[in-house]
């Protein structure tokens, strides 16, 4: 007999209880994701109390059960209709009572940050770091890439890492093997994930490559360096601005992070010493020239947590595990030599089906805004022809959609302030366009100037370390700032918009106006949040004047929310 065949008012056998309680409690404490980790335990406790003699309940469960039988209904027969009412008619007391021990059974330590935390400062930053190492930017270029995987002798798919002249800088390898450290259970889970590998190589794994980089650099880590990976922080990350404060986690999403996740750690890259080894193509044959029989995984994988069918018991698939970048990678994570710089949420945001181009250019872009402002020729043209093969557009395009496609991109990284602007350095002779070979023979060699937004400037400038990205405060970086002459000839430097923007919205954004119009509409700071499309911590930090910078695209959204309400006042 399943839980639902159980009516509602006939007296629960002993072997039931816990399934029935584990049934009609669960809802109450699944709306805390902090909790996700003891809960799970719970369906396995649930389970199995009252069939193996050896196991031993976690003590929550067992507190919620007797909380049941001995406080509320002392030496009564229970019926699933009791336990829904008593859920319902108690639940401060439930929740008093049984909190308390879920915190002591909570994975991490209290002194350290829970993981949505840093992914809320990167929503509120618009913006994550991210080292710009050249070969960092290859190998995570090289995760989008499936068809440049071809089978070898052995029955792996290998691949070579070039740069974009075509120079050889190392090789990678597709080994989907087990991982012997899981039980059979998680050891079946993970298979199921791996055997998508090569099909799961796209932009949304250089995202998460993107991501779990970061978070090494910023969050705590164990003894053995991993840190924890939650799919819910990809997912909040992505769905930002659909989600707002209602959070809910869609298993086949879950399902989609994790198997990518697992792909890169079947990544394995051959090297030489801390460095991937450039290779001379004309001499690859010489075996002396490099060893590519040394190759090590780019992700090192630990434990795993499973997420639990709470009526069958049965597992559903892996929500979070330990994860850790190998020594290849780490050696551009964690040295003081190397140069980070900021990185556009909106690269996230983007969709990987339907918007592929948005994001290989997004990345581009901040990789070389890097670049242009320590060398100070941030007005330095691209050559379309250079945007054309980041973006690599399908070979179906013909080259009239090719160009409409490549300036409707950037059009809409222009409107989404990805890029602060566009133009060509000279005008577009219309007469050329669709002439033979005038892609290759005109408007390939063209260049654009494409501005970077004010802000990705102002943190570029700035010499971010180690030290600086793992604190607390990450957008409160303590640095000097230099305005090298290059900055002086673009329409304002982010100091001067900022000044600019106090001065221009004083009346309409200023804290104390926003608190006014708030109390005024007779709104919860969580309610004008999810209006004006920010998050509540950061409505909040902004009312009680936290931020030491508040991003354009917020001052942005501010300002529509305001002029919406004047609108209705009329």
């Amino acid at each position: 007999m399943s839980y639902k065949d159980l009516p509602e008012r006939m007296i629960i056998k002993n072997e039931w209880l816990p399934l029935v309680i584990l049934e009609e409690a669960l809802p109450l404490f699944q709306t805390d994701s902090r909790y996700i980790e003891p809960l799970e335990r719970w369906v396995q406790d649930a389970s199995l109390i009252n069939v193996n003699a050896t196991h031993v309940p976690s003590q929550s469960f067992q507190v919620l059960c007797n909380f049941f039988k001995d406080s509320l209904y002392p030496n009564q027969p229970l019926t699933k209709l009791m336990i829904r009412n008593a859920i319902h008619n108690y639940t401060d007391s439930i929740l008093a009572e049984i909190e308390p021990y879920l915190q002591n059974e909570m994975s991490f330590k209290e002194n350290e940050p829970h993981h949505g935390e840093t992914v809320e400062q990167v929503l509120d930053n618009d913006y994550m770091y991210g080292t710009m190492h050249s070969d960092y930017q290859l190998m995570r270029d090289l995760v989008t890439k499936k068809k440049q995987f071809v089978e070898n002798g052995d029955g792996l798919y290998g691949a070579e890492i070039q740069d974009s002249k075509g120079i050889v800088r190392g090789k990678a390898e597709l080994r989907p093997i087990a991982m012997e450290i899981f039980n059979s259970e998680k050891q079946q889970m993970w298979l199921s994930l791996v055997e998508s590998t090569l099909s799961s190589l796209d932009e949304w794994t250089a995202d998460l490559f993107d991501l779990i980089s970061y978070l090494w650099i910023v969050q705590p880590k164990d003894a053995d360096g991993y840190i924890k990976f939650h799919s819910d922080e990809a997912l909040k990350l992505r769905f930002a601005d659909a989600m707002k404060e209602d959070f809910y986690i869609r298993e086949k999403e879950r399902f989609s992070i994790m198997k990518r996740v697992a792909a890169l750690s079947s990544i394995w890259v051959s090297m030489r010493g801390d460095n991937i080894t450039v290779i001379d193509r004309e001499k690859i044959s010489d075996e002396q020239q490099y060893d590519f029989t040394t190759f090590n995984r780019m992700f090192d994988i630990g434990s795993l947590d499973m997420a639990y069918d709470k009526k069958t018991g049965k597992a559903k698939g892996i929500y979070s595990l330990q994860i850790r970048p190998a020594p290849i990678l780490s050696y551009y994570l964690n040295s003081e030599q190397q140069s980070f710089g900021a990185l556009d949420l909106k690269v996230f945001q983007y969709s990987h089906h339907t918007q592929r181009e948005h994001k290989r250019l997004t990345r581009y872009l901040n990789y070389q805004w890097k670049i242009r402002t320590l060398k100070r020729n941030l007005h330095q043209p691209f050559k379309i022809k250079t945007l054309l093969d980041v973006v690599a557009f399908p070979k179906s395009y013909n080259g009239v959609q090719i160009r409409d496609r490549l300036e409707s991109v950037l059009d809409d990284l222009q409107r989404d302030y990805v890029i602060k602007n566009w133009y060509y350095t000279e005008p577009i002779d219309e007469e050329r366009i669709g002439k033979r070979f005038w892609i290759q023979k005109y408007w390939g060699p063209l260049t654009v100037v494409i501005v970077p937004p004010d802000e990705i400037i102002a943190e570029n400038l700035k010499k971010i370390n180690i030290e600086s990205l793992a604190s607390p405060a990450v957008n409160e970086l303590a640095a000097t700032v230099v305005t090298p002459p290059i900055i002086e000839q673009l329409p304002g430097t982010s100091e001067q918009i900022a000044m600019d923007l106090e001065e221009n919205t004083l009346i309409q954004t200023s804290p104390e106006y926003i608190a006014n119009l708030i109390e005024q509409e007779k709104l919860s700071i969580r309610k004008a949040a999810a209006e004006m499309g920010l998050s509540h911590s950061t409505l909040l930090r902004y009312l009680n004047r936290q931020n030491k910078r508040f991003n354009k695209r917020n001052i942005s959204k501010l300002e529509q929310w305001a002029k919406q309400k004047q609108r209705t006042k009329r």
